[in-house]
């Protein structure tokens, strides 16, 4: 079986990740793999964090349809430090677990991006190939999270002040992605890194 190929994409808040993941799927062809839409499935009635997050945080977070309140679960460790991190623990091995199984089923991929703002955090960065960071100047990030999201200025700058500096990010990460402007020009800059990578 031959090596795939493993992108990471990550960045902060706000910085444009789905997009570009949308434009490799679009542009490259790539297979993505969001641990966003894996940590939400996690939640879901029958897999097995489910019910070690209503052990940890109550049945109080149980709707009658028997899914968990996210609203209420999201409320609850964006207040407190500790209980996001107890969600962390329950949540990310099992996200960790299966994007390593989705790796392995598409072995034969040429292209795999993975999106996740916690990439070294994690540990997924341990999968990929290469890491890409994704930089977006932190008042266009703001309100982006203000207009697609409804935050407002002081929840969406106590996100950002939880998450990894910029800088910190990029010095982990193989590669930058500038995210100020146009799509054309992070079209550009996607076929620049893929095409010194094809070079290697």
């Amino acid at each position: 079986m031959k090596q795939n190929r493993v992108l990471g994409i990550t960045g902060g808040v706000g910085c444009g990740k789905s997009t570009v993941m949308a434009l490799l799927r679009q542009h490259f062809h790539a297979k993505t793999i969001v641990a966003d839409e894996i940590g939400h499935q996690a939640m879901s009635p029958g897999e097995k964090p489910y019910q070690q997050i209503i052990d940890k945080f109550g049945e109080s977070i149980v709707l009658p349809s028997g899914e968990l309140n996210r609203p209420m679960l999201a409320n609850a460790i964006y207040e407190d430090d500790k209980k996001r991190e107890c969600l962390n623990q329950i949540i990310h091995p099992y996200v960790l677990q299966e994007i390593r199984k989705t790796i392995q089923q598409w072995s034969e991929e040429p292209l795999v991006a993975i999106e996740t703002a916690l990439m070294f955090e994690t540990g997924c960065h341990r999968l990929c190939d290469t890491v890409w960071y994704i930089r977006t100047e932190p008042e266009i990030r703001i309100q982006r999270l203000i207009d697609s999201r409804g935050y407002s200025r002081e929840r969406a700058e106590a996100i950002m002040a939880a998450q990894v500096t910029d800088e910190e990010g990029m010095r982990q990460s193989d590669a930058i992605i500038e995210n100020n402007g146009s799509v054309k020009k992070i079209i550009n800059q996607l076929q620049e890194l893929l095409g010194i990578e094809r070079k290697m």
